[in-house]
């Protein structure tokens, strides 16, 4: 999930005209393999899992605000999409792009990583490139 969200990031900022981004996050990683994706971070603030799910139930509490993008398939609690994975061959990549991102026109995204770490988190985003 998280490899899919930082590979569309750069077209969401794009699209949006938007200039930078800063990710937080509840996964370690994502800090080691950004760079990897896009230049555009401004930060990246690491949070427990706690941490997070509180920030996501605090911004879905408060009016909707673009500028916050949730990058998961299971928040908010309602939005629960890790059924729609295969339906109809639904793939999670599909599912950042166009459900999250809202990426329409939808165009996959083909890039080749030659990356390795010694650190399990960031090889655990890395491995779920096709």
């Amino acid at each position: 999930m998280n490899y899919y969200g930082l590979l569309y990031l750069d077209e969401y900022l794009v699209r949006n005209l938007l200039k930078e981004a800063l990710i937080v996050t509840s996964s370690p990683g994502v800090m080691m393999v950004a760079d990897q994706f896009t230049p555009k971070i401004r930060d990246i603030v690491i949070v427990s899992d706690k941490e997070m799910d509180d920030l996501i139930t605090y911004l879905k509490l408060t009016e909707d605000d673009s500028r916050f993008v949730i990058v998961s398939l299971r928040h908010p609690v309602t939005r629960n999409a890790k059924h729609l994975v295969g339906v109809k061959d639904l793939t999670v990549e599909q599912i950042v792009a166009v459900g999250i991102y809202f990426i329409i026109p939808y165009r996959q995204i083909i890039r080749r990583f030659d990356y390795s770490s010694s650190d399990p988190s960031a090889m655990e985003i890395m491995k779920e490139a096709p």
